[in-house]
């Protein structure tokens, strides 16, 4: 299967706080209701494609809440990713017959402008953030995400997820046996280390030699490293404040300044 991303949870101590550093970046997060069992709150930032971005933070700050307290307390930015699975149950029986530690099915919920949105989650692959959870909706999916309201933009969707792992074969090995991928591209960056990323997937894996992704690994362990959003980089650059351009994989990137790597645009 190709796994499809619906989403992307981006960790925060303060909700607001986490929604002005968005805002101040030119884009419009709008608020998307609270988790009762989880102790969290979120704003979401809806791609014209329909996947999106979760702002999520402690509702009491300071307090430990969710799938990701480590995260959430140090401001972390991306902390995991999801992707849409017709079946959750048939999704973790899948990944138990390839060896796969899971976590689920949990049911969720969450009190939108809709009325509760209800869905079911599992989570995949132990006490790292490498291999995505997977999610299916009990409501209709307009409940949990609103339509766009970036159509227009520059920006259409979630392009690729960084992955920063300890040991690149191994997680190359890990995701072609759970998802039958073909051999991955290569490519080196300063930032990253050496990379791979699966013909036709969005999600890329990286080994950090070192500097701030690296730091990032040693503490939280294997985990998101970066979001880029799909885009008309050029265009982005009009609307949103971008670092310089480098080249990932044969498309240009450029970071949204004041998110250091962790938020960026790819060329579509």
């Amino acid at each position: 299967m190709r796994p499809v991303i619906d989403h992307v949870p981006v960790a925060g101590s303060d909700l607001d706080t986490l929604v002005t550093r968005f805002e101040n970046a030119g884009f419009e997060p709008r608020y998307g209701g609270k988790h009762p069992t989880m102790g969290t709150e979120m704003a979401m930032l809806v791609l014209p494609d329909g996947s999106y971005l979760e702002l999520l933070a402690p509702v009491d700050t300071g307090t430990r809440a969710g799938h990701w307290p480590e995260f959430l307390a140090a401001d972390a930015g991306p902390c995991a990713w999801c992707v849409d699975a017709g079946s959750v149950h048939s999704e973790l029986q899948r990944a138990i017959s390839h060896d796969v530690t899971v976590h689920g099915p949990v049911r969720g919920r969450r009190e939108t402008e809709h009325g509760a949105a209800e869905w079911d989650v599992g989570f995949l692959g132990g006490d790292d953030s490498v291999l995505p959870f997977v999610i299916s909706d009990r409501t209709p999916r307009e409940y949990r995400v609103p339509d766009s309201t970036l159509y227009g933009s520059p920006v259409s969707g979630i392009g690729r997820v960084v992955l920063a792992v300890h040991d690149l074969e191994a997680a190359v090995e890990r995701f072609t046996r759970l998802y039958r991928l073909p051999a991955p591209e290569r490519d080196y960056d300063d930032r990253f280390g050496t990379l791979a990323a699966f013909p036709g997937q969005d999600a890329v894996l990286c080994e950090p030699d070192g500097g701030p992704v690296r730091e990032r690994l040693e503490r939280f362990g294997p985990c998101p490293a970066s979001v880029l959003l799909s885009a008309d980089v050029e265009d982005a650059a009009t609307r949103h404040p971008l670092d310089a351009t480098r080249t990932l994989f044969g498309k240009r990137v450029r970071f949204v300044e004041g998110f250091d790597y962790r938020l960026g645009v790819v060329e579509r």
